[in-house]
């Protein structure tokens, strides 16, 4: 069926379109600082009028190609990018060398044809990364649960801050070498457990490295030493309060007994009383009265013309403080008669 020109018009716009939206696919590269990449180039454009690279907003490089006569002519807009440039594959694929962090961004080329409705366009999406260094490791809080368990948590990262870096944990203890994601890994420990180091893994796209082993032994040597004057301190403060407790409780004691004894010497002092207050049967006791004032009741003796005469006391006498005077009891008594 033979093709009308409206109609072939139509199949060959398409297939410009077409082929202009499919060129626009990004692609993404990845840079080493001080390093190179090459933007790869493919198309089928036969006829080229000139190529022009871009970055950002900003023409790169400007091309027009050789023709039977001259060479292709290459033109660099800004100086300090002449020696990073170069076509080095013939098919005008870019490569910049010498990378640094600003060449970090979106490049594109466009190739110009008088065959294409439009420009033929390639997008690409550059990251330069830096050579990883040995990640540092950075321990957080240590505490102490009642058993006497070490707990902190340990956070990988890098010197200086870094794009697009993954963090992983390796124990190189268990016989699996289980793996952990992420930059924070906790940990614990108690005394008499295994200790099974740990590294941090650090990755970007062109580069990995692995930090140091960390012991959690060594990790919590000082909080678990820390521990022992805690424990020490309470089993003090236990055995003072057993103390002050044992104390408090002999002097109660003490007290009660003192109480007690003197509880019971008051009723010793009590029955000793009543028998001192008990009046013996007479011929037990023989006491004796005693007159005051004997001087001023007996005259003045006369050696010739006195004579003695003895009066005895009955035996059968009670208390001086208890005998009653009475008129009727006349008292017994020693006196010496003077004639």
């Amino acid at each position: 069926m033979p093709v009308s020109p409206a109609n072939f018009i139509f199949i060959f716009l398409l297939c410009q379109l077409t082929g202009s939206a499919a060129s626009r696919t990004l692609k993404e590269l990845v840079g080493a600082l001080d390093g190179s990449v090459t933007f790869p180039l493919m198309h089928s454009v036969n006829l080229i009028d000139s190529i022009v690279w871009t970055f950002n907003t900003t023409t790169l490089v400007t091309i027009q190609p050789k023709t039977a006569n001259n060479q292709d002519i290459v033109i660099v807009t800004q100086n300090h990018n002449k020696k990073r440039v170069d076509f080095p594959h013939g098919n005008y694929s870019l490569k910049l060398s010498k990378l640094n962090k600003n060449d970090s961004g979106a490049y594109r080329v466009q190739i110009y044809s008088s065959s294409l409705l439009h420009p033929f366009t390639q997008e690409y999406e550059l990251r330069v990364y830096e050579y990883l260094s040995k990640p540092k490791i950075a321990m957080g809080l240590l505490q102490n649960n009642k058993n006497g368990t070490c707990v902190t948590n340990l956070t990988c990262s890098m010197e200086q801050r870094e794009e697009d870096v993954t963090y992983s944990w390796k124990s190189l203890g268990q016989t699996a070498n289980e793996s952990f994601h992420g930059s924070i890994l906790p940990i614990s420990w108690r005394p008499g457990e295994k200790d099974m180091p740990f590294i941090c893994m650090a990755r970007n796209p062109i580069s990995s490295n692995s930090s140091n082993p960390v012991f959690p032994r060594k990790l919590c040597e000082g909080v678990t030493g820390d521990l022992y004057p805690i424990i020490a301190l309470n089993q003090l403060w236990m055995c003072l309060l057993l103390s002050v407790f044992i104390l408090v409780t002999i002097t109660f004691i003490m007290w009660r007994q003192k109480r007690k004894g003197r509880s019971i010497k008051e009723k010793k002092m009590d029955t000793h009383q009543e028998i001192l207050n008990y009046y013996p049967p007479s011929g037990e006791t023989s006491e004796y009265d005693t007159i005051s004032n004997y001087n001023k009741t007996i005259p003045e003796e006369d050696s010739v013309n006195t004579v003695y005469s003895v009066v005895q006391l009955h035996q059968k006498m009670e208390k001086t403080h208890s005998l009653p005077v009475s008129p009727e009891t006349p008292r017994q008594f020693i006196y010496k008669n003077v004639i």
